[in-house]
């Protein structure tokens, strides 16, 4: 605050700063609203589709699999189309992409030709990601980064949640989810068309040797490993453990839906008593209880559904928290300076971890039923609480003052990490209210054409 300003011409300066960082961030926000709740419930829709074709879970969990890779192969691509033509440009083509792969899903169906469909909407929902995050880093300074970060979460995980409720609207068979999936990936382009400018540049992004992130934190990689293992099965195959315990479509939309919101309520209580206490411990009582509640669910196949709904939210909350404890965990061991390519390579780790957990889960549901699913989760973190103990007895703890504040990183792209106040960026005792100003939309990202 700067002293030489009355105290009312500080608060009109910041509420002059707040309304323009209000209208640069609204339109890509907006923008993934429209698009996530169409994306959102379309992976959800994907699975039932096919478990309706009566396709072999396996094969399910396989197109799946496709799909994250898909996300992970566009993290590195998509960069570099921005780079040429823009990020308004590319965010149209991407969405322009997706639109036409989900009509062909729709005209076309088979393992082979859904993979390919899928694993190009991957490579879209990771484009939808990086320009909108990009956008989202430079709309504002370094100071007020960690609320933009919060309500980005907010933003992504309401309209994943809410996206599951359009299952609702017409029977799985239909065209109906198809169509509606069409019309919200083509009106996303409209807010960021809207703009007058063509977006702000993107940033490089480095990634730091995961071996030596192996050997100085290995609880981190791996429990941004076992994360997506979970993560990815559970929005794969839990629409698959719902039909064939006879759920209704309602139902199963509310179990995704609420488990996902669920995973939004959790966040910062968990990340707080990990600020608290020692964050190693705090990993383990997640992993334990984790473990307990999807033994739990492993059982759940005759529970109540209301049962089953109440420890689906609470799994929701529990397992959304392990990735980012697991990042936050991992930068209390390096400098602040680095933080940028440790969550980058954390983030491949991640994304292996999601394209490995389709792939081995459905084996746990050929052979222990639907409900294999929970108990396949129930052993990963077993094996993770295992590494995990056999850790505090190796390796000596870091205290507590030196650990960083949480932060409920989403698991999108490396651009997110960006927006993470501790990356090094920019110097934040530089930084006055007046350069705080300068970030969103200046004279040098206009179009030429304006």
């Amino acid at each position: 605050m700067d002293v030489s300003r009355t105290p009312d011409e500080n608060r009109n300066q910041e509420e002059v700063s707040l309304r323009k960082v209000i209208r640069s961030v609204t339109p890509p926000l907006v923008s993934l609203v429209i698009v996530m709740l169409g994306n959102g419930f379309f992976t959800t829709f994907t699975s039932l589709r096919l478990s309706v074709a009566d396709y072999p879970n396996w094969m399910i969990g396989l197109i799946n699999a496709f799909y994250y890779a898909g996300i992970m192969l566009g993290s590195v691509y998509v960069e570099r189309l921005i780079e040429r033509i823009g990020h308004i440009r590319t965010f149209a083509i991407v969405a322009s992409v997706n639109s036409v792969m989900i009509v062909f899903q729709g005209a076309v169906m088979g393992v082979v030709s859904w993979s390919v469909f899928r694993f190009l909407m991957g490579f879209c929902v990771s484009g939808f990601f990086i320009v909108i995050e990009s956008w989202l880093l430079l709309s504002t300074g370094v100071k007020k980064r960690g609320r933009l970060l919060s309500l980005y979460m907010l933003t992504l995980y309401m309209a994943q949640g809410f996206g599951q409720f359009i299952l609702n609207l017409s029977p799985v068979e239909s065209l109906f989810p198809y169509v509606i999936t069409v019309i919200l990936s083509s009106l996303s382009v409209i807010p960021v068309c809207m703009m007058k400018s063509s977006g702000p540049l993107l940033l490089e992004s480095s990634i730091t040797n995961v071996f030596q992130i192996l050997r100085k934190a290995p609880l981190g990689p791996i429990g941004c490993f076992v994360a997506g293992m979970i993560l990815s099965s559970f929005y794969a195959l839990a629409p698959i453990f719902g039909r064939e315990i006879h759920l209704s479509v309602l139902q199963i939309s509310q179990i995704m839906g609420f488990t996902i919101l669920g995973g939004l309520v959790l966040q910062w209580p968990i990340g707080h008593l990990s600020d608290i206490f020692n964050r190693r411990k705090v990993i383990i009582g997640v992993c334990l209880a984790l473990m307990a509640l999807t033994y739990a669910l492993y059982h759940s196949q005759h529970f109540h559904y209301y049962l089953l709904l109440g420890l689906m939210i609470l799994f929701g909350g529990i397992s959304f928290t392990l990735y980012p404890l697991s990042i936050t965990y991992t930068c209390d061991h390096f400098s602040d300076k680095k933080i940028v390519g440790i969550t980058c390579a954390l983030l491949v780790i991640y994304g292996v971890g999601c394209i490995v957990g389709p792939l081995v889960s459905p084996f746990f549901m050929s052979y222990f039923g639907p409900s294999g699913l929970f108990l396949y989760m129930s052993v990963l973190c077993a094996a993770f609480a295992l590494v995990c103990f056999w850790r505090v007895f190796h390796a000596k703890s870091r205290k507590d003052e030196e650990q960083s504040d949480y932060l409920p990183l989403p698991r999108a792209t490396s651009l997110a990490f960006y927006i993470d106040p501790r990356s090094d960026l920019e110097d934040e005792d530089d930084l006055d209210d007046d350069d705080e100003d300068l970030y969103p939309f200046s004279q040098e990202y206009e179009d030429d054409e304006d």
